[in-house]
Formats: C-alpha cells, structure tokens, sequence
C-alpha cells in the first residue's frame, strides 16, 4: 500500500480500535483537529451502572429504597472520574514526568470505558428481566444471563487494562508509571468504599 493509498483510507472507529490498538487508538483521537465526541461512552457506561446497581427483594421486585444509595455512588464515580479524575491524574503524573494535560488525559479515560458500554449494552435486558444475579443471587436465574454477567466482569477489567495504556500513551510515560499513577489516586478511593 503506498502513502497516497494509506492517506485516503478511513481511520477506524475508535469504538473498535480500542479493544485491540488502545495506543494507536487515543493517539489518533488525541492528534485528531475534531475528535470523536467521549459523551456517548459514558452515557452508555452510566446506564450500565444504573441498571447493574439496581437492588431487587427476594420476590424479584425492584426495592427502590435499596437502589437508591449504589445508584448513586456508582453515578458520582463515574461521574468524577470523567469529569475531576483527569486533573488529579495529571498533577499526580507530573510526580512522574507525565506531560499531558487533563484534556488529553479525558480522552484516554472516557474511552477506556468503551468495553463496560458494551457490556451495558449486553447486560441491560438480562439485568431488567433476572435483576443483578451477583447482588441479588437468584436459583432462577438461567446460564446466558450468568455468562453475560462473567463477561461483564471480563469488560470492566479490559476497561482498567485500556485505562492504563491510553493514560501512559497520552503521559508519555512507561505502563509501570502509569500503573503507579493510577494506584495512587485509587487507594484512597477503595479505602473510602471500603468504609
């Protein structure tokens, strides 16, 4: 393929490129004069975590009283993770050499959550029919939705895995940095919720 060809190709889509060329991907979207727009991934992952956080009684009923406090606390740390995390990332990523700015560090963050909006996507019916089987476990709960519910699982660990390599790609910095960097920041927080 020659330069003239390359050129004319179409970027794929970072909903795409993320799983599998994280580097690549938030470099493209950080370079880009327009990058896409992150809302719609978050959106997604809120809806998720909505619907994930949701509290049913034993009957399967929705118990809006007991939903409303994970709901909550899931929305907020989404929402500061979005939102405020990207100025604590970057003034504790200059501790480490990190050149980007909280912009930049925005896009790597947002889009690290793309596979958690998949599995929203994949979770929403299941979780509206069977209700949240980790939280609320159900003997009636068939197989496909334990799967999707494992798989989910899976997609919030490759969201931390995406996470850490956008975040060194947009710092400049090694993935052993931009792991010191992300833990220092989430220690407190665990230690909060754990509380």
């Amino acid at each position: 393929m020659d330069a003239v060809t390359a050129a004319a190709s179409p970027s794929p889509s970072p909903w795409v490129s993320i799983w599998f060329s994280p580097r690549r991907t938030i470099r493209r979207i950080v370079d880009a004069d327009a990058p896409p727009p992150w809302w719609p991934v978050i959106a997604l992952a809120m809806v998720g975590q909505i619907i994930g956080s949701l509290q049913f009684d034993a009957s399967g009923d929705l118990n809006l009283s007991r939903s409303f406090m994970p709901v909550a606390i899931g929305l907020a740390q989404t929402l500061f993770s979005v939102l405020v995390g990207p100025f604590l990332l970057a003034f504790v990523g200059s501790w480490f050499g990190g050149e980007a700015d909280p912009t930049d560090i925005r896009q790597a963050v947002a889009w690290s959550y793309v596979p958690i909006a998949f599995a929203a996507l994949l979770l929403i019916p299941a979780l509206l029919l069977y209700g949240n089987p980790i939280a609320n476990p159900n003997p009636d709960v068939p197989l496909s939705v334990l799967i999707l519910t494992f798989m989910a699982g899976i997609g919030a660990f490759w969201t931390l895995v995406i996470e850490i390599i956008t975040f060194a790609e947009v710092q400049r910095f090694s993935i052993v940095r931009s792991i010191a960097t992300i833990a220092i920041l989430l220690i407190p927080t665990l230690l909060l919720g754990w509380l």
